[in-house]
């Protein structure tokens, strides 16, 4: 039977089995719609890939994995509510253990998806294993004054299901981590501990300090800027130095960007530059941007090995969402620079951990589609048309006329020196504070289209509506750049109050009490 149809066999005994749990007891009702939802988007995923030759070695593991869920089901179905009183930790457990085999089954990935027979001391004793080899002890139980269960639960599930996993080093998670809670730019204790991660697990200064800066692609200039910051602490501590040269890379970054893209992208980067070239998008200016500085300037920085970029790459823009194109580019640029479906799928296993169940989930499906058409036809290789794009024009202007002209936008606005934005960073990522005059503001706040004013009201919405703990700091910034260009200050509360209906009155109120310490501050 091909695995699809046993997926569909197997989605239909879940639904009746958690549809009976909702009739047993009104309180399981969370728990059976979080299974018969995760079953129906495994069936879809099997579906979606629609080749049987992914999955036809795994059918016996995939009969393994019915019986398994079969059992726990039958366990779960049998309790009474006044009997043997099946608690919130077991329903939980059993959820967990059933979404974990339906997606290890639907990424077709037979060793991951077998249900753990182990005992809680052993996962406990594999995860303090991994949670000391990343932070050199075990501050888990900080956790117990609130609840023992959730030391337990990071220790036992985080620690020793997931980031103990043979299927990738704990090197390379740590990275995944890092990537992942930079472009989140809400949990800098996390972000922090695992910064020091990275340097427990073998990484260099100079790597980790990449990495966050990498994010000033995906995240933007406010998440990598907080992760910089964070990390200068981390390093103070440890007494690291990472020196002050620049990285930037050496060459046109017209050029650069163009072959750097043909590595990852195949012969579609090469249609994309065609695009570049011709100007035939809606926005010509954002495509150039996307060659010359998002892939010429920082993918070709030489502190982070192409691979390694790549895999942190993917990592952002799952915890992102929304971005199913992106992350279909990427999963198969991860195969492009030599990471196996196998290692991208132990990633996929380790993002629930940081973003959740229903986000790592969105990428099961795009994955899938790659997985599939890779197996059906191999990756294509760069056309040798692609190349010979690179050398049909340059960069569209030298990076000193850039910074020159962000540096007069600065001062409008902030009334900073450009230098003084450099030498804030210059003791670990020199170049960051360069890239902030240099194409936040010679390349974006200097256009034409909008004058200087309304760009800092849009700043000030958009970081308002983003409301990380990364985006207080440049709110903070640009609510004074908007007074400095001439907004009063109706205008810049009305550019807050306008975020209501899209960012919510949280978010509202918490930039509006920044608002209010600025205008005090006038």
């Amino acid at each position: 039977m091909p695995f699809r149809y046993q997926c569909v066999e197997h989605h239909q005994k879940i639904e009746i089995n958690a549809r009976h749990i909702h009739q047993l007891h009104e309180g399981d009702t969370k728990y059976a719609l979080d299974l018969l939802q995760m079953s129906r988007h495994a069936l879809a995923a099997s579906q979606r890939s629609g080749d049987d030759r992914l999955c036809r070695p795994k059918r016996h593991d995939i009969s393994k994995q019915t019986k398994g869920c079969s059992s726990m089901m039958k366990t779960w179905k049998g309790a009474r509510p006044d009997g043997d009183r099946i608690t919130d930790r077991g329903r939980r457990t059993m959820i967990q253990t059933t979404m974990g085999l339906m997606t290890a089954a639907a990424l077709g990935n037979s060793a991951a998806a077998q249900p753990s027979e182990e005992p809680g001391a052993d996962r406990r004793a594999r995860g303090l294993e991994a949670l000391r080899a990343v932070s050199g002890g075990d501050f888990s139980r900080n956790l117990d004054p609130l609840s023992p269960d959730l030391s337990r639960l990071l220790i036992e599930d985080a620690y020793g299901d997931v980031m103990a996993r043979p299927g990738l080093p704990l090197k390379t998670r740590e990275l995944i981590n890092v990537a992942v809670i930079t472009v989140l730019g809400t949990a800098r204790p996390a972000l922090r501990f695992h910064i020091a991660g990275m340097l427990e697990t073998g990484w260099s200064p100079r790597e980790v300090v990449e990495t966050l800066l990498h994010s000033v692609v995906y995240g933007g200039f406010p998440f990598a800027q907080d992760a910089m910051l964070l990390a200068r602490k981390v390093f103070a501590e440890r007494g690291v130095t990472v020196g002050t040269a620049t990285g930037r890379p050496d060459g046109d970054d017209w050029v650069l960007g163009v072959q750097q893209l043909l590595k990852t992208g195949g012969d579609d980067a090469g249609a994309f530059a065609r695009r570049v070239i011709e100007g035939s998008g809606l926005s010509p200016d954002l495509d150039r941007l996307t060659v010359e500085f998002a892939h010429g300037e920082i993918w070709n920085r030489p502190g982070l090995a192409l691979k390694d970029r790549e895999l942190a790459t993917l990592s952002m823009v799952i915890a992102i969402g929304n971005l199913d194109s992106t992350v279909r580019f990427h999963v198969e640029a991860c195969l492009r620079t030599g990471w196996t479906r196998a290692e991208i799928t132990e990633l996929l296993i380790q993002m629930p951990v940081y973003i959740g169940w229903p986000q790592a989930l969105t990428a099961v499906a795009p994955a899938l589609d790659v997985f599939a058409e890779v197996e059906a036809g191999g990756l294509a290789a760069p056309s040798l048309t692609g190349e010979a794009i690179a050398m049909q024009r340059s960069q569209s202007e030298p990076d000193d006329a850039r910074f020159n002209r962000g540096v007069s936008a600065m001062t409008a606005t902030s009334q900073v020196s450009g230098e003084g934005v450099v030498d804030a960073f210059r003791d670990i990522a020199p170049d960051l504070g360069r890239y902030i005059v240099e194409f936040a503001y010679g390349e974006v706040f200097s256009r034409p289209g909008l004058d200087l004013k309304s760009r800092e009201l849009a700043t000030v919405a958009a970081l308002t509506a983003r409301g990380t703990a990364a985006d207080e700091t440049p709110l903070n910034v640009h609510l004074e750049a908007a007074l400095n260009t001439g907004a009063t200050k109706q205008e810049v509360t009305e550019a807050i109050l306008h975020m209501l209906p899209y960012a919510g009155f949280s978010r509202v109120q918490a930039a509006m009490a920044v608002a209010t310490q600025v205008f005090s501050d006038q």
